[in-house]
């Protein structure tokens, strides 16, 4: 299994507009965080999590092969807005996608791109997809397991995901700060675990950084990532005070496990 951060940081992207921050005017590459998404590669299977509004450029520049299903983790805009872009995807395998999220996602995906579902258009290409609400675990190519793993997000339970194939596990949790026991119990035996971590300071719907490390600890995965990143963190700098307790990763990392 492998996998690609292709976006990292929290809504606004960084740099932010707007902002002369060191760390929003930095030219190393790893201060540059767009929005937060991740590529998985498993058993000949390609699965996307979240289609932020950068999902174009994450493709194009993080060798996004093709795509066999989409993952949804929740629907704010930050990680559903390029959703449209899915299109090339369909076009290009030439058969339809299944998209999957919680009856609550889902929902507002069919509100907010409503065309997809229409049956006849008299306008350009859309996506050629399948939505399926998902709440429990679902196989993908008869060798990929993904299990939706429920969080709380402020007042919203959103999902993250498990994924498992060949003997590895990682679980991908980018919007958080609440982990229910029932899927705490869910993570055991963890190859890697990517959870939100959003800034030094708290935050009432996002893991502050020391939260993170806390969860991250209590899970103890192989290795650890912390995710969903402000300008509020200088990449080089947080991960000198993380050391060995978490990873920083920069968009476009990729890890083989």
């Amino acid at each position: 299994m492998k996998f690609t951060f292709l976006g990292t940081g929290t809504s606004h992207g960084i740099p932010m507009i707007g902002c002369s921050c060191s760390v929003c005017t930095s030219t190393d590459l790893k201060n540059k965080r767009r929005r937060c998404s991740l590529y998985v590669v498993a058993e000949g299977q390609h699965l996307i999590f979240d289609t932020p509004p950068d999902f174009r450029d994450q493709v194009l520049n993080f060798g996004v092969e093709r795509v066999d299903a989409v993952f949804l983790t929740h629907p704010h805009a930050d990680h559903i807005y390029g959703f449209d872009d899915v299109r090339r995807f369909s076009d290009i395998q030439n058969g339809h996608i299944p998209v999957y999220g919680s009856p609550r996602t889902i929902k507002q995906m069919r509100k907010k791109f409503d065309y997809v579902d229409r049956k006849s258009h008299s306008f350009g290409g859309v996506p050629r997809v399948r939505f399926t609400d998902q709440t429990e675990p679902v196989e993908i190519g008869g060798a990929v397991m993904v299990t939706p793993l429920p969080v709380s997000h402020g007042k919203d339970i959103v999902y993250g995901f498990l994924v498992e194939a060949g003997g590895v596990r990682i679980a991908y949790i980018p919007d958080c700060n609440g982990i229910p026991e029932t899927t705490f119990e869910l993570l055991e035996n963890m190859n890697a675990m990517i959870l939100d971590g959003l800034r030094p300071q708290k935050h009432p719907t996002h893991f502050s950084t020391g939260e993170c490390i806390e969860q991250l600890e209590r899970i103890g995965a192989k290795r650890s990532f912390i995710t969903h990143l402000t300008h509020n963190s200088e990449h080089h700098s947080l991960q000198q005070k993380l050391g060995e307790a978490a990873t920083v990763p920069w968009d476009g990392l990729q890890i083989v496990l």
